[in-house]
């Protein structure tokens, strides 16, 4: 089956952290909407096909929370740190989609998030995340983004305990 997906398309593992690890809340990025937990309004990709695997995944990168979203209570987000390559481990999921849908989703999130990490390959597929090009100064995040963020983790990670 991945070799006829493969002759027809180009796709790509996009490695999220943060609140995209949740099913839902990375959906809006794909199908458009509004998503329960912060009221933005997303575009969508042209092609609304959902993704056709998720994995869990361990970026070897250092994650931290920066900025002041207005969609998060005008609290921090995720980032991956550039520079704390193998230094640290951050939690993810990978979701295989095409290489349009991936740019269409790094234009949806916008100015942030403009450095493309090239991760690894995984089952011939490349492995490539999102985040910021410079460390950000830290700012803490909300209550309701960090639930999204535990929600996924348990999504993706179901045997893993998140204690409160």
């Amino acid at each position: 089956m991945k070799d006829e997906i493969k002759n027809h398309e180009n796709l790509v593992w996009y490695a999220c952290y943060g609140s995209n690890i949740m099913y839902e809340r990375f959906m809006c990025y794909i199908q458009g909407g509004i998503f329960f937990g912060n009221n933005r309004s997303h575009t969508g990709c042209n092609d609304k096909t959902p993704p056709r695997d998720s994995k869990a995944i361990l970026i070897p990168y250092e994650m931290y929370f920066g900025k002041e979203s207005k969609y998060w209570e005008g609290k921090g987000v995720a980032f991956l740190d550039i520079k704390s390559k193998n230094k640290a481990i951050t939690i993810g999921r990978m979701y295989l989609i095409t290489e349009v849908q991936f740019k269409e989703i790094s234009e949806q999130e916008g100015k942030w998030y403009k450095e493309i990490i090239e991760l690894d390959e995984f089952e011939g597929y490349p492995v490539k995340t999102l985040t910021n090009s410079e460390r950000c100064l830290e700012k803490a995040p909300s209550n309701i983004y960090l639930d999204v963020i535990q929600k996924g983790i348990k999504e993706i990670f179901p045997e893993v305990v998140v204690l409160n």
